[in-house]
């Protein structure tokens, strides 16, 4: 009979809510078989070390089960996170970093254009994770980064006041929807500011790079004049819940499926992966050159990457990306696999670090905020 290594055993027990099982502790963590030999002298030596400092924009929610387990694991190893917004991450890192006294040991956001110039300034230190030969290609968008994490972003409507046969499945659905029904859906419709960030503008530029310009500005300018602009979607899934609005669109669906675990909240919101395009923005993790704790700062970036990391990250909210990560159906039963099943991989679309595409053009940013109707 297979027997569950310590690893996989505080994985089950602490990360998966919908899995009870008992776990009682093993004389030492039983690694993966294909672990540096050395490994063990890494986990020795991080406990000489006085903990991690984390700058990112995750939140405690969202790291509690996976530090929990991390904890089981190294319980000598403190780890403050400190949540911040994808760009201050950075901003703040550089601050610290010119006055000689920065203590940061890890940085993870999702800013790609700002990951660019992260790496170009040399800020990520060189380091291999333990867990890179079983990472797709795509999850090492440069040296020294790493993807923790994908998030999709869908469509979510009041399926109570819309009929079933409205109900969106794809962006074209939702243009559809405007164009056969004049008047219905005015300032009923919701969604993200297009180019208000870095991040917004990044995953602007990989939709108009993935659908065609042609097609994407058709979009913007049927859609753009009737929506209502918002730089969280938070405030509109309430506004769809309450009715105010019908849909919103380009959507984080890490703010979608905690909601949804409710299910007087599933009565009410009715969510779709575009099937036609559905934007996927990664979230990066990289040991930073302030790095102080580095045996530490490299055994969690690699609990992170593993899949029982993974795991405890979908318990979290976020939603994994390795292919042995198998979870339970439901609204937190997601990972990158499940979705590409259901729309096809040609109609996933990933932020990157193309340098193109992480900061569009004047033009483009001008074409796309005159069909949204914004100013300046």
């Amino acid at each position: 009979m297979e027997t569950l290594s310590r690893r996989s055993a505080i994985s089950l027990a602490l990360a998966t809510p919908l899995l009870t099982v008992k776990w009682r502790p093993a004389a030492a963590a039983a690694l993966p078989d294909y672990y540096p030999a050395d490994y063990s002298g890494v986990i020795e030596a991080s406990k000489a070390e006085s903990g991690i400092l984390v700058y990112s924009n995750v939140g405690e929610m969202n790291w509690r089960p996976v530090l929990q387990q991390f904890s089981a694991l190294y319980p000598w190893i403190k780890v403050q996170t400190l949540d911040l917004s994808s760009n201050e991450v950075f901003e703040r890192y550089y601050a610290e970093q010119a006055t000689g006294k920065s203590a940061v040991d890890m940085v993870v956001s999702h800013s790609a254009a700002t990951w660019l110039d992260f790496v170009d300034k040399g800020n990520a230190e060189p380091f291999q994770s333990a867990e890179d030969s079983h990472l797709p290609d795509w999850s090492r968008p440069a040296p020294n980064i790493y993807t923790i994490s994908v998030d999709p972003y869908v469509i979510a409507y009041n399926k109570l006041l819309l009929p079933e046969a409205q109900w969106p499945k794809s962006i074209g659905d939702i243009v559809k929807l405007v164009k056969d029904n004049p008047g219905q859906f005015d300032r009923k419709i919701a969604t993200g500011q297009p180019m208000a960030s870095a991040a917004s503008q990044n995953m602007m530029a990989h939709y108009v790079n993935a659908v065609g310009e042609e097609r994407a500005l058709a979009e913007f300018s049927a859609l753009g004049p009737i929506s209502d602009l918002y730089r969280s979607a938070g405030p509109i899934m309430e506004k769809i819940t309450t009715g105010e609005y019908l849909i919103g669109y380009r959507l984080s669906g890490i703010q979608l499926f905690p909601l949804i675990a409710d299910p007087t909240r599933a009565s009410v919101l009715g969510w779709a992966f575009p099937a036609d395009g559905t934007l996927m923005l990664m979230r990066h993790i990289a040991m930073a050159k302030t790095v102080k704790n580095r045996n530490s700062t490299r055994l969690l970036i690699d609990f992170v990457l593993s899949r029982d990391g993974q795991v405890a990250l979908a318990s979290g909210g976020l939603m994994p990306y390795r292919s042995d990560v198998s979870l339970p159906d439901g609204p937190n039963g997601y990972t990158y696999q499940k979705i590409a099943q259901q729309i096809g991989e040609k109609n996933i679309i990933r932020t990157t670090f193309e340098p193109r595409l992480l900061r569009p053009p004047q033009e483009l940013v001008d074409k796309v905020n005159a069909a949204y109707k914004v100013q300046g």
